[in-house]
């Protein structure tokens, strides 16, 4: 049996962050049964084909899945147990807003059988919460924190930071506060602006690439110190705590994606197939229509490079040679890859390929320019 996973996107939140590109609506009543048939729909149609797998984790994104209700939650976690072998140690993720979640609702949640709760709090601060257009104060996020702590085994926490006028000693002294709060895992983003949203439309710009580069510097150091250690970009955690889910996209691992928008990636007698589910959520709703591709084998070699470059462990070189047949250094521009290494940016090596902490802060560039 192969492991793999399963992502559920719930697409619709309260109100849209000026800063989010993902597929996400304003909505405030939901027809729950109509999603159940969806996703079951989905689920089902999947299942035949991807019979050889074992479901090693499931992730509820969005959106805001905390709108969903438990027991939409629950019907989804058994329909996939009724459909897979499940692994014994199998997470089950969700993610929430601090204002749409309390006490009595995370409690349902826990029952239906989530057990890893990713809480958005963004900010520590009110001033940056409303900037971020977050509907929730600090206060409330600490709040919500501090329940969850009591219902759930495994706690994270996203913050964003480089924000317009955030000094390098205001990101400290919230890393500080941040540290504070005794999680096991944080995520956090540096702020970026992405095209079609509301911050790129105004012309909002984040802090200057220097700055940007000293607070990610900052990070690293005081999430190390602390026992946080950077295992991707933008993810640090104790060892034991990191993401089964993101591991499995970072490493080149299997899911499929249900849900409006929600992406896929697995493997049917030897070849790669990529799944885009249709962006308009009344459309996948009353369809689940999806584009399935197969990828070449150079495609597919990227992608393997790419995601494996953001993670602390790199790009294993007997993993990738047993998945793709040849060496990795076959479908990179040999010059570049030299150039990298000596500017220090890659190592490259008998174990395989890794970003420095230098390389990271460049890595989209990096791989634009390294890969053929």
């Amino acid at each position: 049996m192969i492991n793999f996973g399963v992502y559920i996107h719930w697409p619709f939140c309260r109100s849209k962050c000026p800063y989010c590109d993902f597929v996400s609506l304003p909505a405030k009543n939901f027809d729950f049964n109509a999603w159940k048939s969806a996703y079951a729909a989905s689920l089902k149609s999947y299942a035949g084909r991807l019979s050889d797998k074992t479901v090693a984790s499931i992730f509820f994104g969005g959106g805001t899945p905390s709108l969903m209700s438990a027991e939409l939650v629950s019907f989804v976690i058994e329909t996939i147990k009724s459909l897979w072998p499940v692994a014994e140690e199998t997470e089950i993720s969700m993610e929430v807003n601090p204002c749409s979640v309390d006490y009595e609702k995370m409690t349902a949640f826990r029952k239906a059988g989530v057990n890893r709760l990713s809480v958005g709090v963004q900010s520590l601060n009110d001033k940056s919460l409303k900037f971020l257009g977050r509907l929730h104060t600090a206060e409330q996020a600490l709040e919500i924190l501090k329940t969850a702590k009591t219902i759930f085994p495994r706690l994270s926490a996203d913050f964003i930071y480089a924000l317009p006028d955030q000094s390098l000693s205001d990101w400290q002294n919230e890393l500080s506060a941040i540290l504070e709060l005794n999680l096991k895992h944080l995520s956090l983003y540096q702020l970026t602006i992405e095209e079609g949203t509301f911050f790129y439309k105004k012309g909002v710009r984040p802090v200057e690439d220097d700055l940007a580069a000293d607070m990610f510097e900052l990070t690293d150091r005081m999430m190390y110190q602390a026992g946080l250690e950077r295992y991707e970009v933008s993810n640090h955690a104790a060892p034991g705590h990191e993401c089964k889910h993101n591991l499995l996209y970072w490493q080149g691992g299997e899911w499929i994606g249900i849900g409006p928008a929600a992406h896929g990636r697995f493997t049917i007698g030897g070849q790669f197939h990529a799944v885009a589910q249709n962006s308009t959520p009344q459309k996948w709703l009353e369809t689940q229509a999806c584009e399935e591709t197969t990828l070449s084998t150079t495609e597919k070699a990227q992608e393997l490079i790419f995601m494996a470059l953001r993670t602390r462990e790199g790009l294993d070189r007997n993993t990738f040679c047993s998945r793709i047949g040849k060496q990795p250094e076959e479908f990179m521009h040999e010059g570049t890859l030299q150039d990298y290494q000596t500017d220090g940016f890659l190592i490259c090596d008998k174990k395989g390929l890794r970003t420095t902490a230098k390389g990271l802060m460049i890595l989209n560039a990096l791989c634009r320019t390294l890969l053929k």
